[in-house]
């Protein structure tokens, strides 16, 4: 299977690490792909809030260069990881400046049916505490885009590396890894067939009569009705 993994921050430390042995876990069960992301190298730019994406279109954002290649990996991918340490108990200024880039991908603006039938997996480590804060800044992003399936793998290690865990706990966190990456692939593998969460139908149906009330210019609007949502085609 084709995974996109998105990294939000360069220093290849433990979640860097913990993604390694979650990808190995995943790689026991048959061949797969990555294609790898490291933030801010892949996107360097914090959003200008210039409302080209909402108004113009996506392809008018000053840094599109850069976030082209990223949506189109995660548009052929069968399953999404983001990864993220945690700075000052949330998620690192990388990751947040490219989910700023995405947000005409919430299903309130424009959002992609192949993000309808994916999974994603949330990976963030910490010596401290925190972990919790940057599933839900991910996680936030990732719910609004449609994803149908969001889980997480999150350690609070109370070390500075993982060769400084005590061995009990080091242990209790591979076999988390273990299960964790069998549970993405089973759902990865029936994505098409899992149950969509109701939090996106109840968005869906509330957001249909907003934008049946916009003007016929809106580009919003037009994506709707290019994709028939507005004429009673169910996009889930």
């Amino acid at each position: 299977m084709k995974y996109c993994v998105i990294h939000g921050s360069p220093r290849k430390g433990n979640t860097y690490h913990v993604t390694n042995l979650f990808k190995q876990e995943l790689d026991t069960f048959e061949n797969n792909t990555y294609t790898e992301f490291f933030l801010p190298q892949d996107m360097p730019n914090f959003c200008l809030g210039c409302y080209n994406c909402f108004l113009k279109g996506e392809d008018k954002c000053p840094h599109f260069q850069y976030i082209e290649p990223i949506v189109k990996a995660m548009k052929e991918a069968d399953g999404l990881i983001f990864t993220s340490p945690v700075y000052v108990l949330s998620a690192t200024a990388q990751m947040k400046a490219l989910l700023d880039h995405l947000g005409y991908l919430f299903i309130v603006h424009r959002p992609m049916p192949e993000m309808f039938n994916k999974t994603a997996m949330i990976i963030s480590t910490t010596a401290g505490s925190g972990t919790k804060g940057v599933v839900k800044t991910i996680s936030a992003s990732l719910s609004y885009w449609g994803i149908k399936k969001i889980d997480s793998l999150r350690f609070n290690m109370h070390a500075i590396n993982w060769d400084a865990i005590k061995n009990v706990k080091r242990l209790r966190f591979e076999r988390t890894i273990k299960l964790k990456a069998v549970y993405f692939h089973k759902d990865t593998k029936k994505r098409f067939k899992l149950r969509g969460p109701v939090k996106r139908f109840i968005v869906y149906k509330f957001i249909k009569n907003l934008i049946s009330s916009y003007d016929e210019n809106n580009l919003d609007k037009q994506y709707w009705q290019e994709k028939g949502w507005l004429n009673g085609k169910n996009p889930f």
